[in-house]
This record gives structure tokens, sequence and C-alpha cells, in this order.
């Protein structure tokens, strides 16, 4: 419950936050996926990349911007 409700926090309020706060929840996201993968990077990012296709056909956009933003930082 407690992440769920962390989770809504940081992709709900990403589009309206400063460019510091949205830099952390980059990082904050982005080791959640890191983590995830077993700290390999390209799973990392594959799978976050497949998240935006998902949250693209459900329409979730504000989740999208945030993880497309990590993806822009390592390209």
């Amino acid at each position: 419950m407690r992440r769920r409700k962390l989770t809504e926090l940081i992709f709900d309020n990403y589009c309206l936050e400063t460019e510091e706060m949205k830099e952390r929840c980059q990082e904050t996201v982005f080791e959640y996926y890191y983590d995830r993968n077993n700290m390999q990077l390209e799973e990392a990012l594959d799978e976050i990349a497949s998240d935006i296709t998902r949250l693209e056909s459900t329409e979730q956009y504000e989740r999208c911007l945030l993880l497309k933003d990590i993806l822009e930082r390592f390209e």
C-alpha cells in the first residue's frame, strides 16, 4: 500500500515539479528499475521502454513522461 501511494505521488505530480525535483524523481524511479533488474543497465532500460509502450496504450501519459525523461538521460 505504501509503495502504491509513493508511486502515485511521484508520477502524478511529476509534470508540476521543479527541474530539481524532476531529477530526483527520475533517480528514484531509475533506481527501482535498476535494482529490479539485478543492476543490469540494458535490462533496466529495456523494461522502462516496454513500460512506456504499455502506459501509452492505457493513456497514462504523465507516467510516460517521467520514463521518457529517464531514457533521454542515457542517450
